[in-house]
């Protein structure tokens, strides 16, 4: 069906051609040379279309909400305030009495008199001291008075703990 050309041929004879005269077209060829003659100028720069102005209401209901947003705002940074406040009452109350309670702690400590004692077994560790000096290659000789100051030290330790429980 569609395998073989057409042989046909179609002519148009066109009766109502325009006809230009002579002077029309000298007429349009002199202005597009003064066209092509001319410096080329940048085409011309785009407008944009103006901008939408919004009705006066728009506006007045965008500065009542501005006003409401800058009320809101204003009464939560002052409830943050005073939640703060509160808070740091509380902390400074806290620490207040922690400083006392800590500061009558370190004056019974400070009346307490085993700050002010000397340490406990000071004769024996003299002694030991003293037989060390005499026979310094002899250290042996010394044991029993080590063992006399291990014991003194000892019973020191039982004193302390049994007198602060």
């Amino acid at each position: 069906m569609g395998g073989s050309q057409s042989t046909r041929k179609v002519t148009v004879d066109n009766e109502n051609a325009i006809q230009v005269s002579q002077e029309a077209l000298d007429r349009i060829q002199s202005q597009l040379s003064a066209k092509q003659s001319e410096p080329a100028q940048p085409p011309p720069q785009y407008a944009p279309p103006p901008q939408y102005a919004p009705p006066p209401s728009y506006d007045q209901r965008r500065q009542a909400d501005y006003a409401s947003e800058e009320a809101y705002w204003a009464r939560r940074i002052e409830n943050l305030k005073r939640a703060h406040e509160k808070i740091n009452s509380g902390m400074l109350l806290e620490y207040q009495k922690t400083l006392k309670e800590a500061n009558e702690l370190f004056e019974l400590t400070q009346s307490d008199k085993v700050a002010t004692k000397l340490p406990p077994c000071q004769e024996e560790k003299a002694k030991v001291l003293e037989c060390y000096s005499t026979n310094p290659n002899k250290s042996l000789s010394c044991s029993v008075l080590v063992n006399e100051f291990n014991d003194c030290v000892c019973k020191s330790r039982v004193a302390a703990v049994t007198a602060s429980s």
